[in-house]
């Protein structure tokens, strides 16, 4: 299995900048939360992650949003263990990338 990547907010948004697809793993993420501002966004609630995983490009790059990086860990080994080979999650997950100044809305 390939190793778990980690990037700090500002390497996350790079990434994105470079390609990568955020992929939003939250529960609940309802319209009044703060979500990271890019244009390419997936929601896709870890609950959920199972049974639509297949939703994402496996030849693309995946950064995984969480509120604070736990479910992004969990989420980015089942990815990692169901073929995905390019999975990173945010160091900090959103409360990191809002203390960043990080684009939010």
């Amino acid at each position: 299995m390939t190793n778990l990547k980690s990037f700090s907010p500002r390497e996350a948004y790079a990434a994105y900048m470079l390609g990568s697809l955020f992929v939003d793993v939250r529960e609940g993420v309802g319209s009044d939360a703060k979500k990271v501002d890019v244009r390419q966004i997936v929601t896709l609630p870890f609950s959920e992650l199972d049974t639509r995983f297949s939703e994402l490009p496996p030849n693309r790059p995946v950064v995984l949003v969480s509120k604070v990086g736990n479910k992004g860990k969990q989420a980015a080994r089942f990815l990692l263990e169901h073929g995905y080979t390019d999975v990173a999650i945010i160091d900090g997950g959103m409360v990191a990338w809002e203390q960043e100044g990080l684009p939010i809305r």
